[in-house]
């Protein structure tokens, strides 16, 4: 090796390493033991409404974009961890359906307004579908009635939050964080997602919750991004864990 590429090598190393460090943000030094205690909340979390596999159900919808807004229903059927059909109704009448199945996302006008279409994608970005930048797969936790269901890599409580009301999840395979906090009943009332620039992707308020036989959910939500824009759901009929055939995933007819 040359003296030139030896000394550049280091360098390199060296501008490497910063760029990663750039490219996540630090953690923070915490106490070991509240970290046991922010851990035992993550928990809680992850394992809100676990047993929650299927759900069908319905919801209010009303999307607002700057000065627009619509209101639509939406009915759906899903199935844990990346299965869904739902469909958009005005009036009782279905507008759209989209199926997600883990594999591949289709798109079906009831009105004609275009032709059937798919694409694969194993988990596809909802923003360019509903303006709001939230993942398939955590659309549907939501209509299942639970909210989090990834390993635990690191949990703490956020630093600047005194009252030990919130926690941090990192999730490092997609270099991201996660903030829930809880209200004084230990609820959690909202919680929010940043990348790894610390820029916020959105974040959900659950305005209420809601009992349905032995199980209670995150009835009402409020969905907002950085560019306020919001989508709020409010669920007016559920079903835990129904038997849903893999047929309700399969396209084979589009009604007109």
């Amino acid at each position: 090796m040359s003296k030139q590429n030896f000394f550049l090598s280091p360098i390199c190393f060296v501008c490497l390493i910063l760029i990663i460090q750039g490219c996540a943000p630090l953690r923070p030094t915490t106490d070991p033991e509240l970290d046991k205690k922010a851990l035992i909340l993550a928990k809680q979390v992850n394992s809100y409404n676990d047993h929650i596999l299927t759900s069908k159900g319905t919801a209010l919808v009303r999307l607002e974009t700057g000065t627009d807004y619509e209101i639509f229903k939406i009915a759906w059927a899903a199935v844990f961890p990346n299965k869904i059909r739902i469909t958009f109704l005005i009036s009782a009448n279905p507008i759209e359906t989209i199926v997600s199945t883990g594999e591949k996302i289709t798109f079906i006008s009831h009105t004609g307004k275009h032709s059937k279409h798919s694409f694969k994608s194993q988990d596809p970005d909802m923003e360019k579908y509903i303006h709001v930048p939230i993942k398939m797969s955590e659309m549907i936790l939501l209509l299942l009635g639970r909210l989090w269901a990834h390993s635990i890599d690191d949990t703490y409580f956020e630093p600047s939050d005194t009252s030990l009301s919130t926690i941090v999840l990192n999730k490092k395979e997609e270099r991201s964080r996660y903030f829930f906090h809880f209200d004084d009943t230990k609820n959690i009332d909202s919680f929010h997602r940043k990348n790894y620039t610390e820029n916020l992707v959105y974040k959900i308020t659950i305005k209420g919750y809601k009992t349905y036989g032995l199980d209670t959910i995150p009835g009402k939500l409020e969905i907002e991004d950085n560019s306020n824009r919001k989508l709020s759901l409010e669920i007016t009929n559920f079903i835990s864990n129904p038997a849903i055939k893999k047929s309700v995933f399969e396209i084979k007819t589009v009604s007109k």
